[in-house]
């Protein structure tokens, strides 16, 4: 699962994630930029930990989330990261299972 700021980077953590783990344990492929408000990103970062906490892998193994990006020039991160950590604290509980 990934979660990655800016389109250009998305692309790399993809075909990365592709080359190294292959292309059927790249579970999603999404990014978030253009200056996206505290409550976009935490919406967004909810949507994506409801789906990772859904279901447990069929095969018994551990789910990742990799959150990353490049260099943002229109996005605060200090608001990303607000709406990221406040899903994170949501979750919470969901995430142990």
């Amino acid at each position: 699962w990934t979660m990655v700021a800016g389109g250009g980077a998305s692309v790399v953590y993809a075909d990365t994630i592709a080359d190294f783990a292959g292309i059927e344990d790249l579970a999603n492929y999404g990014e978030y930029s253009g200056g996206p408000t505290t409550g976009e990103t935490k919406f967004y970062a909810e949507t994506l930990l409801d789906l990772m906490t859904r279901e447990k892998d069929p095969q018994g193994r551990d789910k990742i989330l990799i959150i990353g990006g490049a260099i943002a020039n229109f996005t605060d991160v200090a608001k990303t990261f607000t709406g990221i950590i406040q899903a994170f604290e949501e979750y919470a509980d969901k995430r142990k299972m």
